[in-house]
């Protein structure tokens, strides 16, 4: 029978590539696999668990007990002329940060928030800061009450 040789042959090649298509597939999910284990998500493995709340007191006790003595009490009055630490002060525009130095406020730094940009930032008017966006525009006021830099957000009209 001359006529089932070729049917033959194309039935064996069909399931010889329909073999090694399997095969091909088996192959790239096991080193998707292996990379994502290697990676460290682990879907085939446990990895890494959230730590208890126990844990994490342990681990906060530990780290404070690791660190040096103050050097100096933090109760003790601070003098009017010397500088406090600057401290974040955050709003609808953005975060300033700021320090008194002698009752006087001082700008530190200014991040706005996203969408906002800080608008011409004038050496002179240095208790003020311009947060500006497309729709808004804030000016943050700032002064020194009690040795600490305290911050009014107005809108800007």
């Amino acid at each position: 029978m001359p006529s089932s040789d070729p049917y033959r042959r194309r039935r064996a090649r069909l399931v010889t590539a329909t073999v090694a298509w399997v095969l091909a597939v088996l192959a790239a999910t096991a080193v998707g696999l292996t990379a994502v284990g290697a990676i460290g998500a682990g879907i085939v493995g446990t990895g890494q668990r959230p730590l208890t709340p126990q844990e994490v007191e342990a681990r906060l006790l530990a780290a404070s007990a690791a660190r040096p003595a103050p050097i100096a009490d933090r109760t003790a009055p601070v003098p009017a002329a010397a500088s406090t630490p600057a401290e974040a002060l955050a709003g609808r525009g953005g975060t300033v940060l700021a320090r008194c130095s002698g009752g006087t406020v001082e700008v530190v730094s200014v991040t706005p928030a996203q969408g906002f940009r800080v608008h011409d930032q004038d050496s002179d008017d240095r208790d003020k800061v311009e947060l500006e966006s497309e729709e808004i525009a804030y000016d943050v006021r700032l002064s020194c009450v009690g040795g600490r830099p305290v911050a009014e957000e107005i809108v800007d009209d």
